[in-house]
């Protein structure tokens, strides 16, 4: 499911990192954020992990590595931390206001006013699960 800049990531992903002592580490890739024209990740370790609650996430900076592997490196800015994580609950926020399939990508003046979804670019050809037809901008 996409919003804007978030994309949450429905079937999670497992990605592998390796800890200081080369230790693989399994990780759940539960979204993408875009902010300043910056990728971040964030991942959530697929077994317990000292310091590190069940429900919560650990944010990297996604950069391109060289072939097809990228490369996820650790954020030491509070800051940006905090403006990632924000996005983050902000479409999660959206997406749970969205009556009709949780798509979190809504916008009122595109939509078919006898549905409660509000119209967004999850809906496939115009239609959403609940069967309305919406009016898209192009």
């Amino acid at each position: 499911m996409k919003r804007d800049n978030v994309e949450i990531f429905e079937d999670s992903n497992v990605i592998t990192l390796y800890d200081d002592d080369e230790n693989p580490v399994e990780f759940y890739e539960i979204a993408c954020v875009e902010l300043d024209d910056k990728f971040y990740g964030l991942l959530q370790p697929v077994e317990p992990m000292e310091g590190l609650g069940e429900d919560e996430a650990i944010i990297f900076e996604i950069k391109e590595g060289e072939g097809e592997e990228d490369m996820f490196l650790p954020i030491g800015d509070e800051k940006i931390l905090e403006n990632v994580f924000s996005e983050y609950v902000k479409a999660v926020s959206d997406m749970e206001n969205c009556d009709c399939c949780h798509c979190g990508d809504c916008d009122d003046e595109d939509c078919d006013d006898d549905c409660d979804c509000n119209g967004h670019d999850g809906c496939k050809d115009g239609e959403c699960s609940c069967e309305h037809h919406h009016n898209k901008k192009k």
